[in-house]
Protein backbone atom coordinates (compact mmCIF):
# COMPACT_ATOMS: atom_id res chain seq x y z
CA UNK A 1 0.00 0.00 0.00
CA UNK A 2 2.61 2.19 0.82
CA UNK A 3 0.63 4.88 2.31
CA UNK A 4 2.48 7.81 4.06
CA UNK A 5 -0.37 7.67 7.52
CA UNK A 6 0.47 9.78 10.62
CA UNK A 7 -1.07 9.13 13.79
CA UNK A 8 -1.50 11.78 16.17
CA UNK A 9 -2.96 10.77 19.71
CA UNK A 10 -3.78 12.61 22.94
CA UNK A 11 -6.15 13.03 25.25
CA UNK A 12 -7.87 16.18 23.56
CA UNK A 13 -9.13 17.32 26.86
CA UNK A 14 -9.98 20.03 25.06
CA UNK A 15 -9.27 20.10 21.66
CA UNK A 16 -7.67 23.48 21.35
CA UNK A 17 -6.27 25.54 18.01
CA UNK A 18 -2.76 24.79 19.11
CA UNK A 19 -3.81 21.11 17.96
CA UNK A 20 -5.69 22.03 15.07
CA UNK A 21 -2.90 24.06 13.58
CA UNK A 22 -0.10 21.53 14.66
CA UNK A 23 -2.38 19.06 12.32
CA UNK A 24 -2.70 20.69 9.50
CA UNK A 25 0.73 21.48 8.95
CA UNK A 26 2.00 17.63 10.07
CA UNK A 27 -0.27 16.91 7.23
CA UNK A 28 1.84 19.39 4.93
CA UNK A 29 5.22 19.15 6.49
CA UNK A 30 5.04 15.51 5.85
CA UNK A 31 3.29 15.28 3.23
CA UNK A 32 0.70 12.43 4.52
CA UNK A 33 -1.92 10.61 2.53
CA UNK A 34 -4.02 10.87 5.84
CA UNK A 35 -3.40 12.35 9.31
CA UNK A 36 -5.18 10.21 11.68
CA UNK A 37 -6.17 11.84 15.14
CA UNK A 38 -6.74 9.49 17.74
CA UNK A 39 -8.29 10.41 20.88
CA UNK A 40 -7.50 8.53 23.90
CA UNK A 41 -10.00 6.28 25.58
CA UNK A 42 -8.56 5.44 28.93
CA UNK A 43 -5.09 6.84 29.09
CA UNK A 44 -2.97 5.42 31.59
CA UNK A 45 -1.43 8.55 32.52
CA UNK A 46 -4.05 10.73 33.94
CA UNK A 47 -7.07 9.56 36.05
CA UNK A 48 -10.07 9.28 34.48
CA UNK A 49 -12.19 11.95 36.43
CA UNK A 50 -10.16 14.70 35.13
CA UNK A 51 -11.48 13.58 31.71
CA UNK A 52 -14.30 14.71 29.66
CA UNK A 53 -16.61 11.88 28.13
CA UNK A 54 -14.61 10.25 25.45
CA UNK A 55 -18.22 10.81 22.91
CA UNK A 56 -17.77 14.48 24.27
CA UNK A 57 -14.24 14.63 23.16
CA UNK A 58 -14.46 13.09 20.35
CA UNK A 59 -17.03 14.91 19.15
CA UNK A 60 -15.50 18.36 19.73
CA UNK A 61 -12.65 17.11 17.59
CA UNK A 62 -15.12 15.93 14.68
CA UNK A 63 -16.50 19.48 14.54
CA UNK A 64 -13.00 21.21 14.92
CA UNK A 65 -11.21 18.93 12.54
CA UNK A 66 -13.76 16.76 10.41
CA UNK A 67 -13.82 18.81 7.79
CA UNK A 68 -10.45 19.49 6.86
CA UNK A 69 -8.84 17.02 3.82
CA UNK A 70 -6.74 14.31 4.88
CA UNK A 71 -7.64 14.30 8.39
CA UNK A 72 -9.70 11.44 9.84
CA UNK A 73 -10.87 11.66 13.19
CA UNK A 74 -10.68 8.01 14.75
CA UNK A 75 -12.57 6.12 17.11
CA UNK A 76 -10.42 3.31 17.20
CA UNK A 77 -9.28 3.50 21.58
CA UNK A 78 -12.58 3.67 22.18
CA UNK A 79 -13.82 0.57 20.04
CA UNK A 80 -11.07 -1.52 21.65
CA UNK A 81 -11.97 -0.49 24.82
CA UNK A 82 -9.45 -0.98 28.26
CA UNK A 83 -6.24 0.93 28.73
CA UNK A 84 -5.32 2.96 25.82
CA UNK A 85 -1.55 2.34 25.37
CA UNK A 86 0.31 3.94 21.97
CA UNK A 87 1.89 0.91 20.88
CA UNK A 88 -1.23 -1.19 20.89
CA UNK A 89 -2.99 1.72 18.20
CA UNK A 90 0.46 2.00 16.43
CA UNK A 91 0.56 -1.96 15.68
CA UNK A 92 -3.33 -1.65 14.72
CA UNK A 93 -2.60 1.16 12.06
CA UNK A 94 0.46 0.14 11.03
CA UNK A 95 -1.54 -3.28 9.96
CA UNK A 96 -4.39 -1.94 8.63
CA UNK A 97 -2.46 0.43 6.45
CA UNK A 98 0.51 -1.91 5.76
CA UNK A 99 2.97 0.58 6.47
CA UNK A 100 5.31 2.12 9.43
CA UNK A 101 3.12 5.26 10.58
CA UNK A 102 4.49 8.57 11.83
CA UNK A 103 3.63 8.92 15.31
CA UNK A 104 3.10 12.41 16.11
CA UNK A 105 3.67 13.42 19.82
CA UNK A 106 4.59 16.79 21.83
CA UNK A 107 7.97 17.99 22.59
CA UNK A 108 6.93 17.74 26.24
CA UNK A 109 6.65 14.32 26.17
CA UNK A 110 9.95 13.31 24.46
CA UNK A 111 11.69 12.79 27.73
CA UNK A 112 8.99 10.21 29.06
CA UNK A 113 9.03 8.00 26.26
CA UNK A 114 11.41 5.48 28.03
CA UNK A 115 8.83 5.17 30.39
CA UNK A 116 5.73 4.19 28.07
CA UNK A 117 4.16 1.06 28.19
CA UNK A 118 6.09 -1.76 25.34
CA UNK A 119 8.76 1.12 24.40
CA UNK A 120 10.76 -1.19 22.59
CA UNK A 121 8.68 -2.31 20.82
CA UNK A 122 6.87 0.96 19.98
CA UNK A 123 10.04 2.66 18.68
CA UNK A 124 10.11 -0.10 16.15
CA UNK A 125 6.83 0.09 15.01
CA UNK A 126 6.50 4.03 14.04
CA UNK A 127 8.80 6.75 12.94
CA UNK A 128 8.40 9.47 15.84
CA UNK A 129 7.46 13.12 14.90
CA UNK A 130 8.28 15.56 17.45
CA UNK A 131 6.34 18.58 17.35
CA UNK A 132 7.68 21.72 19.09
CA UNK A 133 6.26 22.97 22.47
CA UNK A 134 9.38 25.10 23.68
CA UNK A 135 11.92 27.43 22.24
CA UNK A 136 14.82 25.85 23.74
CA UNK A 137 14.65 21.87 21.80
CA UNK A 138 14.85 19.13 24.41
CA UNK A 139 17.56 17.12 23.52
CA UNK A 140 16.94 13.10 22.96
CA UNK A 141 19.40 10.26 22.02
CA UNK A 142 15.97 8.60 20.52
CA UNK A 143 15.69 8.91 16.88
CA UNK A 144 13.37 11.48 15.62
CA UNK A 145 12.11 14.04 13.28
CA UNK A 146 11.92 17.49 15.11
CA UNK A 147 9.61 19.51 13.21
CA UNK A 148 11.24 22.47 13.52
CA UNK A 149 9.67 24.78 10.96
CA UNK A 150 6.46 24.57 12.43
CA UNK A 151 5.23 27.12 14.87
CA UNK A 152 5.42 26.80 18.63
CA UNK A 153 2.13 26.87 20.04
CA UNK A 154 2.05 28.28 23.82
CA UNK A 155 -1.78 26.67 24.48
CA UNK A 156 -2.56 23.74 26.34
CA UNK A 157 -5.99 22.00 27.34
CA UNK A 158 -4.80 22.10 30.87
CA UNK A 159 -4.69 26.16 30.69
CA UNK A 160 -8.20 26.15 29.02
CA UNK A 161 -9.47 24.38 31.48
CA UNK A 162 -8.30 26.21 34.30
CA UNK A 163 -9.42 29.55 32.53
CA UNK A 164 -12.68 28.21 32.23
CA UNK A 165 -13.03 27.05 36.51
CA UNK A 166 -11.28 30.42 37.35
CA UNK A 167 -13.81 32.51 35.22
CA UNK A 168 -11.32 33.94 32.51
CA UNK A 169 -11.63 33.62 28.92
CA UNK A 170 -11.03 31.48 26.42
CA UNK A 171 -11.64 32.80 23.40
CA UNK A 172 -9.69 32.07 20.52
CA UNK A 173 -8.03 28.97 22.16
CA UNK A 174 -10.73 26.52 21.29
CA UNK A 175 -12.35 26.67 18.05
CA UNK A 176 -15.56 28.92 18.06
CA UNK A 177 -17.59 26.33 16.84
CA UNK A 178 -17.24 24.65 20.06
CA UNK A 179 -16.38 26.96 22.67
CA UNK A 180 -19.62 27.68 24.31
CA UNK A 181 -20.05 23.95 25.09
CA UNK A 182 -16.71 23.45 26.53
CA UNK A 183 -17.23 26.61 28.57
CA UNK A 184 -20.45 24.82 29.87
CA UNK A 185 -19.19 21.17 30.55
CA UNK A 186 -15.65 22.51 32.48
CA UNK A 187 -17.45 24.83 33.94
CA UNK A 188 -18.96 21.96 35.97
Amino acid sequence: MNSRIGIFGGSFNPVHTGHVVVAIRIVEYLKLDKLLIVPTFSPPHRPKEDLAPFELRFKWLEESLGDIPKIEISDYEARKGGKSYSVETAEYFSRLYRTKPYFVIGEDWLPTLKTWYRYEDLINEVVFVVYPRFRKRIESDEKVIFLDDLPIVEISSTDVRERIRTGKSIRGMVPYNIEKEVIEYYER
